[in-house]
Parts: C-alpha cells; sequence; structure tokens
C-alpha cells in the first residue's frame, strides 16, 4: 500500500498549549496538498480507583464544550518527561492522590486527522494523600462517583469527554476484576 510523503513543515502559529503547522505532502497518487496540524505535546489521562470501588474524576470548565465536563485527571507531558511520570505529577495536582499500584493500559490518537496528540491511557490503585500545587490556570473539584455508575453515566450523556470515555473500555478487564473482588468480598 502506498502512503503519503511530507515534504515540508511550517509552523504558523505558536500557542500556548500547541502550535498549528502547515504540512505539504505528496499524496500516494503523486499530487500534493497542504494540511493544517495541530502540533500537540503528548498527554496521559489516569483512572484511579480508591479503596472503596469509587473513581475519582476532576470537574471543569472546558473552552470547546463551552461548558464544564466531568473528565478523569489528565494532563500534558513535559519536554524530556516520561508517561508514567507525567501519569503521576497529574494524579497528584489534580485529585492529591497517589497510586501505589499504577499501569499502562493503552493509548490512542486524539484526533489524528489534524493533531499530532497521542494518549497514554493508566489504572491506578492503592491510592493515597500527596497533593502537589495544581497548575495556575486549573480550576478543578474533585468529583468521587461509583465504578458500578460509571458507564451508565458515559450511556446517558452525563460523560461526554472522549479521552475519559476512552480510557473506561481500555480498562474494562481490570474493572471485571475489581468488581468481581469486591463482590467475593
Amino acid at each position: 500500500m502506498a502512503s503519503s510523503t511530507i515534504l515540508n513543515r511550517q509552523q504558523i502559529l505558536e500557542g500556548h498549549a500547541f502550535n498549528i503547522e502547515k504540512v505539504h505532502l505528496r499524496l500516494p497518487d503523486g499530487r500534493e496538498r497542504d494540511y493544517d496540524l495541530v502540533d500537540h505535546e503528548d498527554a496521559v489521562t489516569i483512572l484511579p480507583v480508591d479503596d472503596e470501588g469509587r473513581v475519582l474524576f476532576v470537574c471543569q470548565f472546558r473552552v470547546g464544550a463551552g461548558k464544564e465536563l466531568l473528565e478523569l485527571p489528565a494532563g500534558m507531558m513535559n519536554k524530556g518527561e516520561d508517561p508514567l511520570s507525567t501519569a503521576r505529577r497529574e494524579l497528584r495536582e489534580e485529585t492529591g492522590s497517589d497510586a501505589a499500584q499504577i499501569e499502562r493500559i493503552g493509548g490512542f490518537y486524539m484526533a489524528a486527522g489534524y493533531s499530532s496528540e497521542y494518549m497514554h491511557i493508566f489504572f491506578a490503585t492503592g491510592l493515597s494523600e500527596a497533593p502537589l500545587e495544581q497548575d495556575e490556570d486549573e480550576f478543578l473539584s474533585l468529583v468521587k462517583v461509583d465504578l458500578r455508575e460509571v458507564f451508565e453515566m458515559i450511556r446517558t450523556g452525563h460523560i461526554e469527554d472522549g479521552k475519559t470515555i476512552s480510557a473506561f473500555f481500555y480498562a474494562l478487564p481490570l474493572i471485571n476484576e475489581l468488581l468481581v473482588a469486591a463482590d467475593g468480598a
């Protein structure tokens, strides 16, 4: 299968959280075309479950949605930072908790048609209090939801954030193990 070739990239806007590039491609049929690309640092999303079987969510205003969204803690990787370190930092900043067990369970491109951002998904348990100061532009409220209620909240549209929904499907086998263990206790 023939593929496209990037011939040139030119930054046309430098932003706070991302840059915009004009990318000139040669298509598989030989034609050339320009595309706009949101050049975004990779990021992490963490699905933290406490010892009581509650998921730690954050609620915050999202300008793209024009409203507050209930979502899992997440954040961008700093230059040179690995995904696990970012996940631990973001978990502490956004929820005030650290995790005894944290594992990467998957990842995906957020919107590969126009963005370079890759999202790493982590599952965190064994939570303990370990707060870090939040970023100066973050105004978050912590919301704890029983794990058994989350999929209904997704189904009914109370959770609309794509990375959050994706993380729950990546974590489904681990969630089932937790629920079976809780039912057996």
